[in-house]
């Protein structure tokens, strides 16, 4: 699912990261957190609240199924019991209404990571179809960020597909998340519109709360890489794409890579399947396999490039989105 995590030995610090829950704390980040969750409702005309209740869990339970084709025999994604224990529990279950209606919904729940500070897992975040492209994802996330952060809580971890490009600039680029690791077939297989026939591999990615380049994003500032440049630089096209939208491969040396990201990937699985398989076959090669080998990624862009590095250097990001 677009937006799902796991506790894993892979979720490792960064510098930038938070080194102290107490930090939390910052006596300007919660109001400022607030105000940023604030303005991005506004703008996507919706207001987020905490979901209370079998009623306001049904509507969210209806949004995700709606959005990941489930439902009926195939089961819910979460069903109304589980909505109203995460809940219960101290989780997240947040939504967006435009006037009665629900558009957007978020599930997510506690969890402690590997060093024993507390984290949140944002196991699944939904925006009907109609309702997509009006920021109102942007506005279910800035309203976690403070959520979290009203909680002493650092982190929100999930996992995406690295395949979808729109997935890619939202996480690291609008929110600023940190991508620290690959997994192959991480869900197994699931049925669903989205994920039915698809191996589900998945960028595992941390979203440290108060990390510079976080707060960069929440006050607009967001950046994306200046590909041209890096490529003036010295950086080395690693996975392209052919004029007939098959995964070209590239045998590179240099300590900056690009990886494309198909233009449609989801297309390709409904209508090419051969050549979304050939593109999933890429990614583990190629993407995969720079990770494994310690390059990070440290940017992506709306026209479609991962960029990655082999050092422990500043992120390039230089220009807006």
């Amino acid at each position: 699912m677009e937006d799902q995590g796991r506790g894993d030995a892979r979720w490792t610090a960064d510098e930038d990261a938070l080194t102290d829950a107490a930090r939390v704390a910052d006596e300007d980040a919660l109001p400022d957190a607030w105000r940023v969750a604030d303005d991005s409702a506004q703008a996507a005309d919706v207001t987020v609240t905490d979901l209370h209740g079998p009623a306001a869990m049904d509507a969210a339970r209806d949004v995700f199924d709606q959005v990941w084709g489930r439902g009926g025999a195939r089961g819910a994604v979460l069903p109304t019991e589980a909505l109203v224990a995460i809940g219960h529990a101290g989780g997240q279950v947040s939504g967006a209404w435009r006037g009665e209606q629900l558009v957007g919904a978020t599930a997510a729940f506690l969890g402690r990571g590997g060093d024993g500070r507390a984290l949140l897992h944002s196991h699944v975040t939904a925006v009907v179809p109609g309702a997509e492209g009006r920021a109102v994802g942007r506005a279910l996330k800035w309203y976690q960020r403070a959520w979290c952060l009203e909680r002493d809580v650092p982190e929100v971890r999930w996992t995406y597909d690295p395949l979808i490009r729109r997935n890619a600039v939202f996480n690291l680029v609008v929110l600023g998340a940190r991508v620290t690791g690959f997994g192959q077939d991480v869900y197994g297989p699931m049925d669903d519109d989205r994920n039915a026939g698809a191996p589900t591999d998945r960028l595992w990615i941390v979203w440290e709360l108060l990390a510079p380049r976080v707060r960069s994003a929440a006050s607009g500032r967001a950046a994306a890489p200046d590909v041209a440049a890096l490529r003036r630089a010295g950086a080395e096209v690693a996975l392209d794409e052919d004029v007939d939208g098959q995964p070209l491969r590239h045998t590179v040396s240099g300590r900056r890579r690009l990886v494309r990201v198909p233009a449609d990937i989801e297309g390709l699985r409904r209508e090419h399947p051969a050549a979304a398989a050939a593109w999933t076959a890429a990614y583990r090669a190629v993407l995969g396999g720079l990770l494994a080998d310690g390059y990070r990624v440290t940017g992506a862009t709306r026209d479609g490039w991962y960029v990655l590095a082999a050092d422990r250097g500043v992120d390039e990001l230089a220009g807006r989105p």
